[in-house]
């Protein structure tokens, strides 16, 4: 059985929307899949600890997309972040060459923007829970 990573090397960062059920959902199949403890989650809705730890996303549109901060600090939004997040777990390694064939960026990102827009339609919940 594979050993997860003993340092942080091959970790990604992803930066998701605590709040929304399709969201978490969507994380822990992912997490799931995860056998080798690479993705680390981070709510979106802790703004000051995010911010603190990954300056480079202060003018990112968190509520609306997922983002993916690999080791070596560069960002991928959305679609990007999943294809990435696809690349570094094995048992996504079959969906990687749809992702790269001619168009995928673009039909993904479509994709990614109207999932993102109806997700109150999946079980999103756009405001905090009154109790918080």
């Amino acid at each position: 059985m594979p050993q997860a990573p003993t340092t942080d090397d091959h970790q990604l960062e992803v930066v998701y929307d605590g709040l929304c059920v399709f969201c978490r959902r969507s994380l822990r199949v992912l997490g799931a899949l995860d056998l080798r403890g690479r993705l680390v989650l981070h709510d979106a809705n802790a703004p000051v600890e995010v911010l603190r730890r990954f300056p480079q996303l202060a003018t990112a549109d968190l509520d609306q997309a997922m983002y993916v901060v690999d080791p070596s600090g560069r960002t991928y939004r959305g679609f990007y972040a999943f294809r990435r997040i696809a690349r570094a777990l094995p048992l996504l390694w079959p969906l990687v060459p749809l992702a790269y064939l001619p168009g995928a960026g673009f039909a993904g990102e479509r994709v990614y923007a109207l999932i993102a827009r109806n997700r109150s339609q999946l079980g999103c919940r756009l405001e905090p829970p009154a109790d918080a």
